[in-house]
């Protein structure tokens, strides 16, 4: 599943002008070149991992140009760590 399928799922009934993008609000830019996570509480435990994955692989490079496929592996971390947690992202997010 895709952030595009799963963001589509989740909001088909909502109008296009108003649908959330959930992988946009896992992380988002703060002042200029700083990230901000916003996990699930189901999640926050474990946010350090998530941290350190993300400054392993964008050490320096925290801009504009990177912040989707940051957000992208952001999404694909929490959809893993639900997974290996037993708990339904769907349920996670909401």
């Amino acid at each position: 599943m895709t952030a595009t399928t799963l963001t589509h799922s989740m909001t088909a009934s909502v109008p296009q002008r108003q649908q959330p993008h959930y992988f946009e609000e896992i992380l988002t830019q703060s002042g200029g070149s700083q990230w901000t996570l916003s996990l699930p509480p189901q999640l926050k435990a474990h946010q350090h991992e998530l941290e350190s994955l993300l400054t392993k692989v964008f050490r320096g490079r925290c801009s504009a140009e990177n912040l989707p496929l940051a957000q992208q592996l952001a999404l694909n971390w929490c959809m893993s760590k639900c997974r290996q947690d037993g708990l339904s992202f769907d349920d996670c997010i909401r």
